[in-house]
């Protein structure tokens, strides 16, 4: 058929283009390939857009970091005896922690790609011979890390294997719990249908139809789930030796994905050396470790008397990951600050004498034999517990402070159960810190204060004597233990010889004419019913009763009904009366001294200094020597001489069982009553030398029955131990000492 009358219906521009397209072949292979040319040109513009100007948005998340802070360990201060022994320090134990996708098994296929492409460059990913080689060194790496790993730590790889599971396991766990929640969330915000059948249904239907056909299928409901404990690390070995923890740190290229976390726990290498005193230091909460900074707490003893001091602050350290939880950088925004170590004055290997000295006497039953100073019939077991506390008489810095029983301090830090059960059906208390806690009736002991109060009241001369028939008043009540021994008195007696002798009846007719105001105002200047102010918390205060006016001395209760027999009782130490031994210790030093009241401390003076809004001043500082007033040299004079001849006298109540030969002893048994058919208090306090007092020291023995049978020798041992440490010298040196001078 023929084209022509086509052509000719056409226009005649038209017919003439056609014609020319027709009659020149490559024009028109040069519109159409302009025509292809148009749209790879747009293209190319718009890859170039997006190779260009878009590219960093795309890439963006691939460069995204994150940030995380972690706090960095802080040391606690020292514990340190006077000789510099380690009382109390921070352990540092080191824990070996795995990224989770290094021990899952079989490992994520997702991470194995992201770890073999993280060594390739973009263009060998698109090379799967390569990949597939890296993803096996990948995998060898794996297995060769778990070989390094038991050998290093001396582990089986069927343990290694166990302890990965069971993290694996913990884990898994978790996300199968997380996963549940979310998709249980996902179908309640996504019903599938409501029922409806209203307009507001076939809209919905609608909507629904017209995005199904204009956008692209989801591939999944909901994007992968990863929580947090995926992308971790976990602690597979714990407490492991300082040498395996260098190890990992010192290679981190043969350990991948191991780090080591590094925590501080209290220990007191003496173990039950000065228990008491050290308390302890425990961890705190997580809110209030958040708040403070601090990972352990004082909670008793030292450890909470000085926790400004002692206690750590830990740092702050962040690390920059990238998206697949590689470190980038690491920086300190806080650097830790450890805590400063403390010195205490006491001596160590003395303080191990002495607790030795006192577990001797708990495990030693008194004789049958009944001592003057103690009440026929009293029952015969061991002490129930004791204590014996010494302090300079100048300073009142604490040499030894020992407690019996004890318990080993690292109980309070790593309980252990079977400990804890024994130790809390205990009868005799270990846990109870008897140094400062301790109120007991001192018996004879307080006799001292009662003299001070008689010389100063003028109620008696030191020299002028009284008759003691062996009671005062009647033969049944008011008695001296002579009389209810042997049936007779002490005779003519003077001050001296009644603090030798411990005669009652002498002190029950000062107390009579003295008066129970005038015993209770100077028992409370010798420091009798308040606390020392020992740097320890927790100090009981005792009791000094007395008549209760307006403003008396503490634990005095005015309602409280006074008797006359209360006087004589608080004359001779009884009534409602109770000291601890650390003011019975401070009493003698202050009579040895010549009336000054020191304040108790177990911690050495100086140290670093404090700044305060009114003044700058050592952090260790201590109250000075205070001195009583009213008090004379000739009271002192005098009462020191009886105290001597408690020791030293044939007729004193220590002469057999507290006299040295060595070194003259000074001081006074105490015997106090009980009553209820139980053993009496055992005491002794006094100073040391008598001549030229540098030491004073108590010693209370609870229920051990006589003061000068039972507390004696354990006083005379004591002073056996100074001598022997070298902290007191024979009277021969000190009196050679004092010529050099």
């Amino acid at each position: 058929m023929s084209t022509r009358p086509f052509v000719d219906w056409l226009p005649e521009s038209s017919a003439n283009s056609a014609d020319t397209l027709d009659a020149d072949p490559d024009r028109r292979i040069g519109w159409l390939m302009a025509l292809l040319t148009l749209p790879l040109l747009i293209v190319a513009v718009r890859l170039a857009h997006l190779q260009g100007r878009l590219q960093p948005e795309f890439l963006a998340v691939y460069s995204e970091t994150r940030a995380v802070e972690e706090d960095l360990p802080a040391r606690n201060g020292r514990i340190l005896a006077a000789d510099g022994l380690v009382l109390a320090d921070d352990v540092m134990t080191y824990d070996v922690c795995v990224h989770y996708r290094w021990l899952e098994q079989p490992a994520d296929p997702h991470w194995l790609r992201r770890q073999a492409w993280s060594r390739l460059s973009r263009s060998e990913r698109r090379q799967s011979a390569l990949v597939a080689s890296e993803l096996a060194n990948v995998q060898a790496r794996r297995d060769q890390l778990w070989h390094d790993l038991g050998e290093l730590t001396n582990r089986s790889g069927e343990e290694l294997q166990r302890l990965r599971r069971e993290i694996q396991y913990r884990v898994e766990s978790i996300w199968w719990s997380v996963n549940e929640r979310r998709e249980h969330v996902g179908r309640m915000s996504n019903p599938s249908g409501t029922g409806r059948t209203d307009w507001t249904s076939v809209l919905l239907s609608w909507v629904q139809l017209s995005e199904a056909l204009t956008q692209p299928p989801a591939r999944m409901p909901l994007p992968p789930l990863v929580i947090q404990e995926q992308e971790d690390f976990h602690a597979l070995l714990t407490n492991v030796d300082a040498d395996v923890a260098a190890e990992i740190e010192a290679h981190p290229e043969r350990y991948p994905g191991v780090r080591i976390e590094s925590h501080s726990r209290r220990s007191y290498p003496q173990r039950d050396l000065a228990a008491h005193l050290l308390g302890a230091r425990t961890a705190i909460g997580a809110e209030a470790s958040a708040d403070s900074r601090a990972d352990a707490q004082g909670r008793s003893g030292l450890e909470r008397q000085y926790d400004a001091i002692l206690q750590g602050r830990r740092g702050r350290q962040r690390t920059v990951l990238d998206r697949h939880g590689d470190v980038l950088r690491t920086e300190v925004i806080e650097p830790p600050q450890h805590g400063r170590d403390v010195v205490l004055t006491l001596d160590p290997q003395l303080q191990r004498r002495t607790e030795q000295l006192l577990d001797a006497a708990l495990d030693r039953i008194p004789s049958e034999n009944a001592a003057e100073d103690e009440a026929p019939g009293t029952a015969r077991q061991p002490p129930q517990g004791g204590c014996l506390v010494a302090l300079d008489v100048h300073t009142g810095a604490v040499i030894v402070a020992a407690s019996a029983p004890r318990f080993d301090a690292n109980w309070l830090v790593t309980p252990n159960p079977e400990h804890w059960q024994a130790a809390a059906a205990d009868p005799r208390k270990p846990f109870f810190p008897r140094i400062t806690q301790m109120a007991l009736p001192p018996g004879s002991v307080f006799k001292a204060a009662t003299a001070v109060a008689l010389l100063e009241t003028g109620t008696f001369d030191p020299h002028t004597p009284i008759h003691c028939q062996g009671y005062l008043d009647r033969p049944d009540q008011y008695r001296c233990l002579a009389f209810r021994h042997y049936g007779f008195g002490h005779g003519s007696v003077t001050l001296g010889d009644a603090l030798c002798r411990s005669c009652n009846v002498y002190f029950f007719t000062g107390a009579r004419r003295a008066g129970a105001e005038a015993l209770a105002d100077w028992a409370s200047k010798l420091g009798i019913g308040q606390p020392t102010g020992i740097d320890l918390p927790g100090e009981a205060s005792g009791r000094l009763p007395s008549p209760g006016r307006a403003g008396s001395v503490s634990s005095r209760v005015s309602s409280e009904r006074w008797h006359p027999g209360d006087t004589l009782g608080l004359a001779i130490g009884q009534s409602s009366l109770t000291v601890t031994p650390l003011q019975m210790a401070r009493m003698m030093a202050a009579i040895a001294n010549e009336g000054f009241l020191v304040t108790p401390h177990l911690v050495a003076s100086g140290g670093p200094v404090v700044q305060s809004a009114l003044e700058a001043r050592p952090a260790f500082a201590h109250p000075e020597p205070t001195p009583i007033v009213g008090l004379h040299h000739e009271t002192l004079a005098a009462i020191r001489a009886g105290l001597y001849r408690t020791v030293h006298d044939p007729q004193g109540t220590a002469y057999h069982s507290v006299r040295l030969p060595e070194v003259a002893i000074a001081g006074k048994t105490g015997t106090a009553e009980v009553g209820g058919g139980r053993p009496d208090h055992a005491w002794f306090a006094g100073y040391v030398p008598a001549d030229r007092p540098r030491i004073a020291f108590t010693v209370v023995l609870e229920h051990g029955g006589s003061g000068g049978k039972v507390a004696g020798p354990v006083a005379r041992e004591f002073v056996k131990s100074l001598l022997d440490v070298g902290l007191l010298s024979t009277e021969n040196d000190l009196a050679h000492a004092h010529d050099g001078n």
